[in-house]
Order: structure tokens, then C-alpha cells, then sequence
């Protein structure tokens, strides 16, 4: 997700058809995916769901002819598939080199062990295969959430944002088990701690140590050692103001943020909206000693892309300002989706009225 995205949201209008396929061929050579696997991509749904999307992005895959289910693998995949409670079931004989990955993914981010379907050998193959396949979707779906912002399908980039968040977490978004995400702790610890009613790293975030290590029977300084890695993650935060309807001729703020999108069409009108975006934490924070990125959203009722930023959280330190105009009806409601890249329990949604 480079910037192409981004440059969309702020077109005037609607890339023709010539400017649209440069854009698309632009989108192929910066993931360097095989032909096959792109034309496949660009069939995917508008407004597709997270099964959609994770299906389109491994049975489109060309890449993943070199990763056959082998005889060795079958009753192992079928038992993922049939009796592990993943939300995203095959339908059909499971036999195609993208049940592979399509299953695997979802078993990691159940965050509980693989079944016990495989011999020694077997199972060092796959987890030898396995890093190479996910590097591949990774690619794929970066790839898929550009084009879905070329398209201007807001729908799509926010559920395409939530695959790729919980693929590169290692559970889903959304589900009880974020605090997986946390090291040190596991599905036992996980449930000691919800059974108290700390169930996101968020609500682990504010105890003190000697809490956090009665709740789990610990010893110092397990407390310190924990406090001290929930002090990086990510406390997200927005603020949102529209502050009337552009007018012909009236003067954009010059602040060096500001943005101004003008997708505008006959029926729309341009508002001009401060949004603010900045995190709570008193330092910059960082997730694992990595850099982190953040991606902002917003998506009309009809589900298309009305504007997208994605920035490092290091711009976020004295927050980050935008002056933008959106192209909306009055009286619209706009979904806002704010959230790190690649950590699950970041994301705010809100609710954006124009009135």
C-alpha cells in the first residue's frame, strides 16, 4: 500500500479508463505478482466481507501451485477444516493448493496448537512452507487493498485492512483473544485474566504490576517486565470536526498536512472537516521493538471510499492535523475506521454525521 490510495482519495474525479489501467499495471510491478494471480484479483466482489476477501486473496494466488496438499497432509487439513471451529469453512473436497494456506491462517489465528494429524517429518515440511506462503499473502493482500482503494471501495479497503491487521497479529480482529498478541501470554494466562474481565491489551495496559501479577500468581518482577512491554502499545485516539460546507474561491488552511480530496460529483457536496489524530501514550509508541503504521478510513453509506490516510505513528507525536474536504450528501453518516496496520485491539470506529 504505497500511495496509490491515497492519491485516489484526493483526485478530482474518477481516473478514466487510461489513467485507471496505468494505475493497475502500477499496482502489478510494485508487488511483482504473476499475471494470472492479478487478473484474478481484479475480479474480486464490490463491498466484499473478510471471508471474501481472504478467500479471493489465496484462490487467486497463482504462487500457490508450488504448495500442494500432499497424501501426508490431507486428513490434517480436513480436520482443520471440519472439527477446529474456524470461521471460514470450506465448502468443497478439500484438495487445492490454496485450501492450504486458507486453512493454516485461520488455525493461527484461532491461537490454539495444530492438530495432532501429522508425523514428525510432515509437520516440519509444512511449518518450513509456511513462512513462505504467508509472505506470499501478505504481498497479495496489499495488493488487494490498493486496488480496492483505486476502485474507491471504501467497504472493501476496511475489510481488506482487518485480514491483513489480524494476519499480521496473529488473531483475528475483533475476537476475545487479542491478548494472544502479548508475549508471555498464553491461552491459560489469557483465561485467568478474563475471568477477571480483562479481556484487551487496553484494559491490561492501565493495571499496576502487583495487580497484574496476583491475577496471574507471578512473582516480581513478572509484573514490571509486563507493564513495561504494554507500554508501547498503541492508544489510538481521534478527533473529528466538520466545520461547514467548502464554498467556491474560500481559502484552504496552509498547514503542511492539510489534504484537500475533491471527489466530488453532482449530487455531492464538498465539507470541510478537521480531522486530528494522535495517540495517548507519553512516548511514541511501538509494538515487539518494531515501527508501526497506522491506516484511516472513511467510508459513505454507500460504502465507497470518501478519504484514506496511512502514515507512521511516528508523524502522530505532536498529532497529526488535516484540513480536507469530503464529498458527501447532507445528512450523511460516515463510517470512520482509525487502527494500527499490523496490531489487533488498535482500532476505533466511529460514527460521522454531516449536518
Amino acid at each position: 500500500m504505497a500511495t496509490t490510495m491515497q492519491e485516489a482519495a484526493q483526485k478530482s474525479t474518477r481516473p478514466n479508463q487510461a489513467e485507471a489501467t496505468t494505475e493497475f499495471r502500477e499496482i502489478q510491478d510494485r508487488y511483482k505478482l504473476a499475471q494470472k494471480t492479478f487478473q484474478s484479483l481484479l475480479k474480486i466482489s464490490p463491498g466484499p466481507d473478510r471471508r471474501t476477501v481472504l478467500e479471493t486473496a489465496c484462490s487467486s494466488t497463482a504462487e500457490y501451485a508450488a504448495f500442494p496438499i500432499k497424501q501426508a497432509e490431507r486428513a490434517f487439513f480436513r480436520h482443520i477444516n471440519e472439527h477446529t471451529g474456524i470461521p471460514y469453512m470450506l465448502r468443497e473436497n478439500v484438495s487445492q493448493p490454496w485450501h492450504k494456506p486458507f486453512l493454516l491462517i485461520q488455525i493461527q489465528l484461532q491461537g490454539g496448537p495444530l492438530p495432532n494429524k501429522l508425523t514428525h517429518a510432515a509437520r516440519k515440511e509444512l511449518l518450513g512452507d509456511r513462512g513462505q506462503m504467508f509472505f506470499i499473502l501478505d504481498r497479495v493482500l496489499r495488493c488487494l487493498v490498493d486496488i480496492l482503494g483505486l476502485r474507491r471501495d471504501g467497504r472493501g479497503v476496511i475489510a481488506a485492512l482487518d485480514v491483513l491487521r489480524s494476519i499480521k497479529a496473529g488473531v483475528w480482529d475483533g475476537n476475545e483473544n487479542e491478548l494472544l498478541q502479548v508475549e508471555g501470554i498464553g491461552a491459560v494466562k489469557m483465561d485467568k485474566l478474563a475471568s477477571a474481565g480483562i479481556k484487551t491489551i487496553r484494559q491490561l495496559a492501565g493495571l499496576q504490576c502487583y495487580h497484574i501479577e496476583r491475577l496471574l500468581s507471578r512473582n516480581p518482577p513478572f509484573g514490571q517486565e509486563m507493564v513495561l512491554k504494554l507500554k508501547g502499545f498503541p492508544l489510538l485516539r481521534i478527533n473529528i470536526d466538520v466545520l461547514g460546507p467548502f464554498k467556491e474561491g474560500q481559502a484552504q488552511p496552509g498547514a503542511a498536512t492539510s489534504k484537500l480530496s475533491t471527489l466530488s460529483t453532482n449530487t455531492n457536496t464538498l465539507w470541510m472537516t478537521r480531522i486530528v489524530l494522535g495517540y495517548e501514550n507519553e512516548e511514541v509508541p511501538h509494538w515487539k521493538k518494531k515501527s508501526l503504521w497506522t491506516t484511516f478510513v472513511i467510508e459513505g453509506e454507500d460504502g465507497r471510499l470518501v478519504w484514506f490516510w496511512r502514515g507512521s505513528v511516528k508523524k502522530l507525536e505532536n498529532e497529526q492535523t488535516m484540513i480536507v474536504c469530503l464529498a458527501v450528501k447532507k445528512g450523511e453518516k460516515l463510517g470512520v475506521v482509525f487502527a494500527c496496520e499490523t496490531v489487533v485491539g488498535t482500532t476505533i470506529r466511529e460514527t460521522l454525521q454531516i449536518d
